[in-house]
């Protein structure tokens, strides 16, 4: 869990994720990044089309209510995070069809592959109990979230 939280900031998370569409999600996490600066909005367009073409070769919706949409460019030095939670879930071509409830983009600096694909497993196994999950979609703070995943350290 850790992994995450060292991510993550209280500026870095929707509470409220309100978006149809698994574009609309992708499109509005990543506004989220350009608003704290994470990364600048004359590449948003460009980190846009390659989060949308990553899931067009494979949904990101990796079960149990999570999806970790993500790529890898040139356009960032070091790992970007946003999560965006929505309580009612939303439907975004899971594996396992059901509804996410849990959104973490990731945006990798190419040079930093290995690095991506071990977070992307840390944060796979972080989410793996559902009491956490659960915790965590019911987040209304970044307390929350901080308790959510500290509980069992």
């Amino acid at each position: 869990m850790n992994q995450l939280l060292t991510l993550l900031h209280p500026e870095t998370v929707i509470f409220d994720l309100q978006s149809g569409t698994k574009e609309e999600v992708i499109s509005r996490l990543l506004q989220k990044a350009v608003e704290t600066k994470q990364i600048e909005s004359a590449n948003k367009e460009e980190i846009l089309e390659s989060l949308l073409a990553r899931e067009k070769s494979m949904s990101t919706g990796i079960g149990s209510g999570v999806a970790i949409p993500h790529c890898s460019v040139n356009l960032v030095d070091e790992l970007k995070c946003v999560m965006g939670l929505n309580s009612q879930g939303i439907d975004f071509d899971s594996i396992d069809h059901q509804p996410v409830h849990i959104f973490i983009l990731l945006i990798v600096p190419k040079t930093k592959f290995q690095e991506h694909i071990k977070t992307l497993a840390q944060i796979a196994k972080a989410l793996n109990v559902k009491e956490d999950r659960e915790k965590l979609i019911r987040s209304k703070s970044f307390e929350e979230i901080q308790k959510a995943f500290t509980r069992n350290v």
